[in-house]
């Protein structure tokens, strides 16, 4: 039987610190998989996972446990993730080329609404590459990591109602900018 998170950290705070390595196993590849979304530099997005665990451990006194461990890592890998990019001032900062991997029908259909020609896969990352570090970590947290808009909303900080408008705005953004997309290449024909 594997030990839920809670106990874990419980034996890490009573001096096992070894047993930490428990929750880095459990957790790298998600906060890997997340910082990388933001930062789509792959060094970089180590470097920064291998801060946010560093974090993590030093304020392990500090999980309140009010929501789950992997709403709290989420939110520091969030924060730090974002905290690099402005410090290095990315303008621009691209997202995975498997952007439709995981996304759910209705939304697929939604912004692909009204693209006719066959790259439409194409043009929607480009759009998303066009959108801010912080508008894909709230596309990748929904889509590929499939969580509800109240967990979003913890690891973000912003009120559920809040990323319910974001995520509206942003399939009209990401409309609008596959229009846009697909203007500038009828004047290259």
């Amino acid at each position: 039987m594997t030990e839920t998170d809670e106990n874990v950290i419980e034996i890490v705070l009573n001096g096992n610190r070894n047993a930490y390595t428990t929750l880095v196993d459990r957790y790298k590849d998600k906060v890997f998989s997340l910082v990388f979304g933001v930062l789509k530099d792959y060094e970089l997005a180590q470097e920064v996972s291998q801060d946010v665990f560093v974090k993590t451990y030093s304020s392990l006194k500090k999980f309140r446990k009010d929501s789950s461990f992997s709403t709290w890592i989420y939110r520091i890998s969030y924060n730090t993730a974002i905290s690099e990019t402005r410090k290095r001032k990315f303008e621009r900062v691209q997202f995975d080329d498997n952007i439709l991997v995981g996304v759910s029908q209705e939304s697929t259909e939604e912004i692909n609404e009204g693209l006719r020609k066959e790259g439409e896969q194409e043009q929607l990352n480009k759009a998303i590459s066009d959108l801010k570090a912080d508008e894909k970590f709230i596309i990748n947290l929904y889509y590929f990591e499939e969580k509800p808009i109240s967990e979003i909303s913890e690891i973000t900080g912003l009120g559920q109602s809040n990323i319910k408008v974001k995520l509206h705005r942003l399939r009209k953004k990401l409309k609008s900018l596959i229009s846009e997309i697909n203007k500038s290449e009828l004047v290259l024909y």
